[in-house]
């Protein structure tokens, strides 16, 4: 025996040399009991048959151990043939090769040998089975450990912690896979923070190793290994790592990871080793498929909390949502106006409500609380829809709201406001969309009726102006059923819109925005003429036609003036011009007023003036301008000497008389007077009773020529002998 293999022998119990109980033969014929014993048996009987002292030794993890008896030289590591020496597996008889053994005491020797073998076999078993049992439980309970941790980080800091107990290692860490990479997600053991922060990709360390290839890895040499890449030798050596192992996760095939431990004291991962951490491995994929499952989970679960929440809250709001809207409908089928539509969701909803018109200014409001004051009286007119931050009136602060736009006919009319009470916010959302749209049915109910009322009015308007006797009759019944009188006076306004196809160009409308622009006129004036005494109105193309009642002169053309105002204030740039008839007692006369309007409306055009013309005030134009059929000429001649005439008739006077010596001569009153016979203060007199009844004023040039032109037309109708 070599000093080297001396130093590599352990002598674990000696045994003195004793003549054996039994022989030899005798003694294999048995089971073999624990090694130790068995050894000693087999140590006894050989040196009795041999005649020398023996030793028993067994091969464990490279180096020899006596178990038995004593020899001059320690067991050698041959094949078993050489002198001196029997050998079988693991187990070795020796002795002193100077020493004859005769060949049958040899073979029994080689029996004895191989009976050893098969105790140590055994032995190797049951301690194989101990420990595989023993380590069974470990996997067990870290299996169990494992199954037992829901969170994904709290699984991975467990994996880490069991495996670096497992593996008797310094260090580990579980690295997930992200796109190219694999990035440490759980690290126990390090020294360094910036092992915690690891990201490798595909070759890089031991982990890029494992990623790449998909096989587990490993080095006994850290620093000195030329199988992976240099990129982590700086952290290497910070950690001070000596050898490193790390094995592939893989969920149904799929690679997601990589497990990997280190030590720092200089050692070999065996293959036990990696066999342990495979399996550490597996389950530790399970456990983090399950994490990741009961993550995924416990996300449903919470999210279909939340959306039945939702879906409850929803629920509530439209059961509301829709009491609100058959509420609503029914005050809009009721008709009661915009006030009551505000009084009735105050009601319902116990907040504040203000309805706004087009021009931001409050139209009707309601307050549950009697809290009116904090809205304010006017609003932004293109106030944006949805929730709105709305400052208060009366220093109130502000407060959220929600606002929805009223349309009526495609019109903006305004907007709806709501002040938050204890409602919700998707209620209140809902609520004021549904208020927007009861206030649009009822604005459009009320201008339905309006239309149809209008357009009955139109209809009454035309047949008085334009049917025969027997349709102005009926249509004077109709107007009396629809509330419009037609007593008294009336006149008949015709007028004009003078440019309106020249803005339509200049502002690019279509067909459509212009007819919409017509019926803005023509609201504009009903509405102004609400409280003027415009009894019927209505616009054809580009002409309107209007009766009044009981108004002068003065009157009626302040009515026209305010009029056009009130349009020209809508539609800057429209010039309008007017023709106004003779006041008329019957509305069977209409026919005729229409002619005088229309008369009159032709002077104003050629004429121009302030583009208002009175037919009474035309003068002799009115002649000129009249058709050949109408009865004009006597209607002149009527009001200017129908006065007069009358006037003599009652009281034997002699106005007419008196005119007419005053236009002979030449419009002196000392020179009329003379001819007349009669003191000049007595012309004087009569001329100012002429005015007073006629309306003449014969010191304008216009007045001197109506009146003359009309006595020289009543001298032509005379025709008794005895008239002037």
């Amino acid at each position: 025996m070599t000093p080297s293999q001396r130093s590599s022998v352990t002598v674990l119990r000696p045994i003195e040399h004793r003549p054996a109980g039994r022989g030899l033969a005798d003694l294999l014929a048995d089971l073999p009991e624990d090694l130790p014993t068995a050894a000693a048996a087999v140590a006894a009987a050989a040196a009795h048959e041999t005649g020398t002292d023996l030793a028993v030794g067994v091969r464990q993890r490279g180096d020899w151990t006596i178990l038995a008896g004593t020899s001059p030289i320690g067991p050698p590591d041959p094949d078993g043939r050489a002198d001196g020496v029997v050998r079988a597996g693991p187990v070795a008889l020796t002795w002193d090769p100077s020493v004859a053994v005769a060949p049958a005491v040899r073979r029994v020797l080689r029996q004895a040998a191989v009976w050893l073998a098969l105790a140590v076999e055994r032995d190797d078993v049951v301690v194989g089975a101990a420990e595989a049992a023993a380590e069974t439980a470990v996997i067990r309970d870290v299996v169990a450990r494992l199954l037992s941790v829901r969170d994904v980080d709290q699984v991975l800091l467990s994996i880490a912690d069991r495996t670096l107990q497992q593996l008797d290692a310094d260090i580990c860490g579980v690295l997930l896979r992200e796109g190219d990479q694999v990035r440490m997600r759980s690290c126990v053991g390090n020294r360094v923070v910036e092992t915690a922060r690891l990201r490798m990709r595909r070759g890089q360390g031991v982990a890029g190793l494992v990623f790449l290839t998909g096989e587990p890895a490993k080095v006994d040499s850290y620093l000195e290994d030329q199988t992976i890449s240099q990129d982590f030798m700086f952290l290497a050596e910070q950690e001070q790592t000596q050898s490193a192992l790390a094995v592939p996760l893989r969920l149904q095939g799929e690679f997601i990871g990589v497990l990997e431990v280190w030590r720092r004291r200089p050692s070999v991962f065996t293959d036990r080793d990696v066999r342990r951490m495979v399996t550490l491995a597996d389950f530790a994929t399970i456990a983090i498929d399950n994490a990741r499952l009961h993550d995924t989970q416990a996300v449903a679960v919470a999210q279909m909390k939340v959306t039945r929440d939702a879906l409850e809250q929803q629920v509530a709001v439209l059961a509301r949502s829709s009491n609100l809207q058959h509420v609503l409908l029914r005050t809009v089928l009721d008709g009661v106006g915009l006030p009551a539509i505000a009084r009735t969701v105050a009601t319902e909803l116990g907040c504040q409500v203000g309805i706004y018109g087009q021009d931001g200014a409050l139209v009707a409001a309601h307050s549950e609380d009697g809290l009116l004051a904090t809205l304010p009286t006017t609003i932004p007119a293109r106030t944006p829809p949805g929730r709105i931050t709305l400052r208060l009136a009366d220093g109130g602060g502000e407060a959220p709201a929600w606002t929805q736009p009223v349309y009526a006919d495609g019109d903006q009319f305004g907007c709806v406001c709501l002040l938050r009470g204890e409602q919700s916010a998707e209620l209140m959302e809902v609520a004021a969309g549904q208020v927007a749209m009861a206030c649009s049915l009822t604005l459009l109910r009320q201008r339905t009726a309006s239309r149809a009322r209008a357009e009955e009015l139109e209809q009454v308007l035309w047949d008085l102006l334009q049917g025969p006797v027997e349709h102005r009759i009926a249509a004077r019944t109709r107007a009396r059923q629809l509330n419009v009188t037609l007593r008294g006076a009336l006149r008949v306004l015709y007028g004009k819109l003078e440019n309106l196809d020249e803005l339509a160009a200049k502002n690019s409308w279509d067909t459509s925005q212009t007819d919409r622009v017509r019926r803005e006129v023509l609201r504009t004036m009903r509405t102004v003429d609400e409280s003027r005494g415009l009894s019927l109105a209505s616009l054809r193309g580009d002409q309107i036609a209007g009766i009044t009642a009981n108004l002068d002169r003065a009157g009626v053309k302040d009515l026209v003036s305010g009029l056009t105002t009130a349009v020209r204030r809508e539609l800057a740039g429209l010039r309008l011009t007017w023709g106004i008839s003779r006041a008329h007692d019957d509305v069977v006369e209409l026919p005729s007023a229409l002619n005088e309007a229309k008369t009159a409306l032709s002077a104003a055009h050629r004429l121009g003036g302030d583009n208002v013309f009175l037919y009474e005030e035309l003068g002799i134009v009115r002649l000129l301008l009249c058709s050949g059929t109408d009865p004009d000429l006597q209607t002149f001649v009527d009001d200017v000497t129908g006065p007069l005439v009358a006037y003599d008739r009652d009281n034997d006077g002699s106005l007419v008389r008196t005119l007419r010596a005053f236009f002979d001569a030449d419009c002196t009153q000392r020179l009329a007077a003379e001819r007349l016979f009669i003191h000049h203060k007595t012309l004087r007199y009569r001329l100012a009773q002429i005015k007073q009844l006629t309306g003449l004023d014969l010191s304008r040039h216009e007045d001197r020529m109506r009146a003359d032109f009309a006595l020289r037309l009543l001298q032509l109708n005379r025709t008794g002998p005895d008239e002037p």
